[in-house]
């Protein structure tokens, strides 16, 4: 019984052992393809509907038990993935990768697998690719399709109208893209020839010296195989705003006097004028109307002066030409500010006249010192040296009396004695 309850024993687990190894033999990796993908080459019109099929066959299996991403590249860079697996945790790859662009037009369909595109665009052009990736296997992928865009025929940018300054050099641009390439022109309003000093390069307007009989309407035309697009623009000339009568300072007022601050200018148009006091422009909830006028002009009067106006006022001339500020200082002086002035003034006086003094004082004691030096050299001059040779002294000594010689030496003792005396006051002196 035992043997055979052994040989039923082993009839059972290999019976068991069969069933288990049919149920649990692992999947083919050629169980998992594409069998659908985008065709090799699409063509298509600019905004048009387009959708780039991927019908794939998976396994319920990959999906209760791996990774799977289903995935989308354009121009080897991934576009749109969407993840199929349950298992998303295990995946060795990111679960989301950065995208190529985020765009709403573009919708990855997790159902069929297909890319679609509500309006295609001119940079929706390149190669596309669908793939399948399995976590630990390699990526089932389609074959590649290009996609190319018939660019509709449209200016880029739209082209404006513009504001050009008298005797300046200027370009007015007009760019068109289409497929194919379209060519671009202008002309001048009722099929005028375009004015002197005015050429067409390219599609670009090229004024080389801008004059008044340039003036006008301009059209560009772009056209190619499918059809002709044209823009209308203006073309003014203007002067640039300039300060006629500036604003100079700074400007000193007493309190409570007036202060005016001068402010023209020219061009064309004609700029209008705005003041503001420390960048803050003037309005009625910042400006008493009775004490600050706007002159028509532009010159600004600011009666009863009080401290608190004290700051830098700046005045803005514009127009359509442009904009320009300039701006001045206003001080104003009261009393307390008056007799500190005073004071300083007195104060630079008297340091410039201790200045001058001691400059003097020494150019005295220079002189004196000089004088003294001077009489000391003259001294020495006028003692007899003793002779190394007899003979010769006697005949280059001139012969010189007892009194003489003795009047002369007191005269050069004299003369040294004051000199040390005077050098000694200005010693003293300084």
């Amino acid at each position: 019984m035992e043997l055979n309850g052994r040989r039923l024993l082993n009839c059972g687990l290999g019976f068991f052992c069969l069933i288990f190894c049919c149920y649990a033999a692992p999947l083919s990796f050629e169980d998992v393809s594409i069998s659908n993908g985008p065709q090799s080459m699409i063509t298509i019109k600019e905004q048009s509907a387009l959708q780039l099929p991927c019908s794939y066959q998976l396994p319920d299996e990959y999906l209760q038990d791996k990774s799977v991403i289903l995935r989308w590249r354009k121009d080897n860079k991934t576009l749109r993935q969407s993840e199929l697996g349950r298992m998303s945790g295990t995946t060795s790859e990111p679960q989301l990768e950065s995208m190529l662009r985020e765009d709403s037009r573009v919708v990855l369909n997790k159902i069929d697998g297909s890319l679609q595109f509500a309006s295609v665009l001119a940079s929706d052009a390149g190669q596309y690719q669908c793939q399948l990736v399995i976590e630990g296997q390699v990526a089932a992928s389609s074959n590649n399709g290009v996609v190319t865009i018939i660019e509709q025929l449209k200016f880029m940018p739209q082209p404006t109208s513009k504001n050009l300054e008298l005797g300046s050099l200027s370009k007015v641009h007009c760019k068109a893209q289409g497929t194919p390439t379209p060519q671009v022109k202008w002309m001048r309003e009722n099929n005028l020839p375009l004015p002197a000093n005015v050429t067409d390069q390219n599609g670009t307007l090229i004024f080389a010296q801008v004059n008044n009989d340039q003036r006008g309407q301009y059209t560009c035309m772009a056209s190619n195989s499918q059809g002709q697009i044209s823009a209308t623009v203006s073309i003014n000339v203007v002067i640039a705003p300039k300060f006629s009568v500036p604003p100079e300072g700074p400007i000193e007022v007493a309190e409570s006097g007036t202060a005016v601050i001068h402010c023209q200018a020219i061009g064309e148009p004609k700029p209008t004028i705005q003041w503001d006091r420390d960048l803050t422009y003037f309005n009625e909830n910042n400006t008493d109307a009775e004490r600050f006028l706007i002159m028509e002009n532009g010159t600004l009067e600011i009666r009863d002066v009080r401290p608190e106006d004290e700051g830098r006022y700046g005045c803005t001339i514009g127009s359509s030409a442009g904009l320009k500020r300039e701006d001045v200082l206003l001080v104003v002086k009261t009393s307390k500010s008056a007799s500190n002035s005073i004071i300083t003034r007195i104060i630079i006086v008297i340091i410039c006249l201790a200045f001058l003094y001691f400059v003097l004082v020494l150019g005295l004691k220079v002189w004196y010192r000089y004088r003294r030096h001077l009489g000391k050299v003259q001294l020495e001059d006028g003692h007899p040296h003793a002779p190394t040779d007899g003979q010769e002294h006697a005949e280059h000594e001139p012969c010189l009396t007892e009194a003489n010689s003795s009047k002369n030496l007191k005269s050069k003792l004299r003369e040294s004695t004051i000199l040390e005396q005077e050098s000694q006051v200005a010693d003293d002196i300084v």
